[in-house]
């Protein structure tokens, strides 16, 4: 089958046949495992036959792609959702505050709600009192001056409380304790699918609302407002807009800060009214109104599905460490920052970069043809982490130092392991706990298995000549004297044989003096051939995986998948929610910051490791090496609750094999045209530790099904290695 034809599927649960032509505008059929495809689309079930139809032309597009080798896998959609076709509390965190999202009759005495009193609406309140006070000083801004008493007692208990406009002023001095909006409208507006919907009848037309609140900017105390009272009230709403908005459960106080900074203030204080809900007015007489900020709640735990820009919210708050990172590192020049600080900043700057990398690539993919998404993934798709060791590499020959090359190598193990032992067992433990035993397709996991093992072999091949062939090298040799047998009557050692007994010895590139002639002949021509022989076994696996043997891969096992029953539907919508310019600028302008970020990391990391007194090892296989990999592990643990465990094992392994047979070839490159004294040398702790990983690794794989059991056993032996690395003692001549 030619998968670069584009159309929709229908198989037949009754018989083994090809997939079925029905559309040829649609994308190629998602290819893969049954199970696999679960939450990928809407569900239905028939006694006869199951049909996979895909969803829309993008998302079919990706779900392809994520059982391609050499492509990014993508849990995320990326397409746009239409709000109404999701579930009900979905829908509420992107409703406005100015329409409800629920009946209005609802408890808000809230142990939440208090929190808020006791951390915010006290000294918020006190503020607008504060600010009352000086309006009515004035004598001209004495409306203002009960606006802000009415604000003073919404913001110190808003829960359950409407700020509406008002057609016809009420008397200044007029409380508002009695409301004139009743539940039951208000329970009609939400009903309403229109955002600003009339709480009262008409009374007032549109075009006198306007006219009136054109007459506001003529007014002297609209500025005396707006010079005395707003400055101070916008500094203390935006603190809480930005302090609720990165907590992310506390949004729906962010939102009606924002509501109240971009509307409120600039409207006239006459036209704007509090009322409680829960007030049931016995005059029903209806006026026209509008519904301006209303919630019930100071938390709601479900804003952690909340996006932006088709981004989640929690990644989207994690690019202030990026900010961060450039102001502390760029503006700091006389170092009054702690360079620890600096270094975390930056790293952690990069994990939200690389996610908006990650979803960039897969955009693109996802509306271009294959030969474009295997190149651009080939490319972007190990451009933080090559960017990251450059600059590492770079800093290194800078100060002349072996400490950093050996980071590096260190960071290169240590994404080894992760992939190969961490992001596994996070999947099948997760998975396990939820499904209990989850299947995934052994074939196509034994493609890359086959080029783990080449991207091993390829990769320490020159390590394993070394330590056949090289020196060792010892800081400090002591000799021994004779050991004589105590029954001996020899006083002496016949063929006068000498001991020597040496400490901290390690593998040397070089022999006596300086001498470089094995490296020269034999160790870097070794390095250099197997730099020109690992990309093109990945090329091959690509051919392997999505040409010539495609079908044999993946197809058997999918059909047998859906034969057992599996079937699904989804509804055709969406557009991609970012367009090919968008996703272009985004790789470039990530790949700019990542570049800065590293700069800074590179610049502090020194300062870091000798202030925790942690071997370089460590540092490299923890730090450097998986933060960049966190949105690899946040879309595996994705997959892994949507019974998904294989896509969790299929992104690890990508990762691993690009590492190994992308990455270090372009170091390799890189090192040939500017010498960074990069020898692609492992210590015998990382080679070791790498070679079991791939076996232990594909020893679980042997069955094709996965348990909690088992990814304990593959995180137990991370552990185990990373407690092994933070006691390694680091040579003298790579210490930093």
């Amino acid at each position: 089958m030619d998968i670069d034809e584009d159309f929709e599927v229908a198989f037949l649960a009754g018989e083994k046949s090809n997939p079925i032509t029905h559309h040829r505008s649609a994308p190629p059929s998602p290819t893969g495992h049954g199970n696999m495809m679960n939450n990928e689309f809407h569900t239905s079930h028939s006694t006869d036959e199951a049909f996979i139809i895909v969803p829309n032309d993008v998302e079919a597009h990706r779900i392809t792609n994520n059982y391609l080798f050499g492509f990014k896998k993508w849990k995320s959609h990326i397409s746009t959702r239409p709000v109404e076709n999701r579930s009900e509390i979905v829908q509420n965190l992107y409703s406005d505050v100015n329409k409800p999202s629920l009946p209005v009759r609802v408890s808000t005495l809230r142990p939440t709600n208090v929190i808020y009193v006791l951390l915010i609406g006290w000294w918020l309140s006190l503020v607008y009192v504060i600010a009352s006070i000086v309006m009515f000083l004035t004598y001209f801004g004495r409306s203002y001056g009960f606006f802000c008493m009415k604000m003073a007692r919404y913001f110190l208990w808003p829960f359950g409380y409407f700020v509406h406009l008002v057609d016809t002023p009420p008397p200044l001095e007029h409380s508002d304790e009695v409301c004139e909006v009743t539940a039951s409208q208000l329970s009609e507006n939400y009903q309403e699918s229109d955002e600003r919907t009339s709480l009262l009848s008409n009374s007032f037309s549109a075009q006198q609302l306007s006219r009136e609140r054109w007459r506001y900017w003529t007014k002297p105390k609209t500025y005396l407002w707006l010079i005395i009272a707003v400055p101070v009230l916008f500094v203390c709403h935006s603190v809480i807009v930005i302090v609720t908005w990165l907590l992310v459960v506390t949004i729906p106080i962010a939102k009606i800060n924002i509501k109240t900074i971009q509307k409120l203030f600039f409207l006239p204080p006459e036209q704007v009214d509090v009322c409680n809900s829960n007030v049931m007015p016995s005059n029903s007489k209806k006026q026209n109104g509008e519904i301006i900020m209303y919630t019930h709640q100071s938390v709601n735990i479900y804003y952690y599905k909340y996006a932006v820009d088709g981004m989640n919210v929690i990644l989207v708050n994690l690019l202030l460490f990026v900010i961060a990172a450039l102001v502390l590192g760029l503006a700091d020049t006389q170092e009054k920052i702690s360079p620890v600080v600096k270094c975390l900043m930056a790293l952690f700057g990069i994990v939200p970069l690389t996610y908006y990398i990650g979803a960039g690539i897969t955009s693109i993919s996802a509306q271009s043809s294959f030969a474009v998404g295997a190149l651009l993934n080939a490319t972007f798709g190990s451009i933080v982490e090559v960017i990251l060791y450059v600059i590492t590499l770079k800093k290194g020959q800078e100060q002349n130092s072996a400490c950093y090359p050996e980071l590096v190598k260190s960071a290169v193990a240590g994404t080894i392991l992760a992939t190969m032992l961490l992001i596994p067992g996070l999947c099948m433990v997760i998975g396990g706990l939820k499904y209990q035993t989850q299947r995934f397709n052994p074939r196509s996991t034994s493609v890359g298995a086959s080029l783990l093992f080449v991207s091993v072999a390829g990769v320490f091949a020159p390590t394993l000549f070394s330590a056949i062939y090289g020196d060792l090298h010892c800081s400090k040799c002591e000799k021994v004297e004779p050991w004589i047998p105590i029954n001996s009557t020899s006083s002496t050692i016949s063929n006068g044989s000498v001991g020597m007994q040496c400490s901290e010895c390690s593998q040397s590139l070089f022999g006596l003096d300086g001498d470089t002639t094995l490296y020269d002949n034999h160790i870097q021509p070794l390095v250099y051939t197997c730099a020109l022989l690992l990309p093109i076994s990945y090329f091959i696996g690509l051919i392997f995986s999505m040409k010539t043997h495609f079908g044999h891969v993946y197809h058997d096992f999918y059909n047998q998948m859906a034969e057992e029953g599996s079937s699904h539907r989804s509804h055709r919508h969406g557009s991609p929610q970012w367009s090919r310019l968008k996703c272009i600028f985004i790789l470039f302008a990530c790949t700019a910051l990542i570049s800065l970020l590293a700069d800074i990391m590179a610049n502090n990391i020194q300062p870091l490791m000798q202030s925790l007194h942690i071997s370089e090892y460590f540092i490299g296989v923890t730090l450097i090496a998986v933060l960049p990999e966190l949105p690899e592990i946040v879309n595996g643990i994705q997959f892994a609750l949507q019974n998904n465990v294989a896509m969790g094992i299929e992104i690890a392994m990508n990762t691993a094999i690009q590492c190994c047979l992308l990455q270090v070839p372009i170091l390799i490159l890189i090192d040939l045209i500017y010498s960074f004294k990069l020898y692609m040398i492992f210590s015998d702790v990382h080679m070791f530790s790498v070679i079991f990983s791939v076996i232990v690794m594909n020893y679980t794989l042997q069955d094709g099904r996965s348990n909690y059991f088992q990814g304990s056993a593959l995180l137990l032996i991370y552990l185990v290695l990373m407690a092994m690395y933070f006691f390694t003692p680091t040579p003298k001549l790579v210490q930093c």
